[in-house]
């Protein structure tokens, strides 16, 4: 059955499944931002100091190479960030055509959307579980939406 969707609202559905990757990359890449920064922290050179103004380095053991550790620090954390940002603006994007679709067709066309592609359930199936309605309503539901998306495509992305 999925191979209908396919070939019947062909640039819905891919652009659809670009929202969805987009959704599934964005918690990795706060995972590995975090995992950095924290990294990044433990290997800081540490400082004490007796109250005043003097404190005592300890870690590094030069300035040359804790400079070009930070500096390639702020570039990889840089990218990484304007990854997110890009990730971010593809599933913004989709969320708002996904609501367009709940007001056109109803809530339920547009939570099921937003629970397959932007909260990124596994299956369907899951889908339909977790709204509790037949997974016969629930194709039902995806293929009004799609036809709906593919019929407004032009429009909502251009707008």
């Amino acid at each position: 059955m999925s191979e209908v969707l396919e070939v019947r609202w062909p640039r819905a559905r891919a652009w659809l499944d670009r929202i969805r990757r987009a959704a599934a990359a964005i918690e990795p890449i706060v995972r590995e931002m975090a995992a950095m920064r924290d990294a990044y922290d433990q290997t800081l050179p540490w400082h004490t100091g007796g109250g005043g103004s003097s404190k005592q380095v300890h870690s590094d053991p030069t300035v040359a190479q804790a400079m070009a550790r930070a500096q390639s620090y702020d570039e990889q954390m840089a990218d990484m960030q304007r990854r997110l940002d890009a990730l971010t603006a593809t599933v913004g994007e989709g969320g708002m055509v996904i609501g367009r679709t709940g007001d056109a067709l109803g809530e339920d066309h547009s939570l099921a959307l937003e629970l397959y592609y932007i909260d990124c359930a596994e299956t369907w199936s899951d889908v339909a579980d977790e709204m509790r309605v037949s997974r016969t309503r629930l194709w039902q539901m995806r293929c009004e939406s799609y036809a709906w998306i593919e019929s407004h495509f032009e429009r909502i992305l251009s707008a």
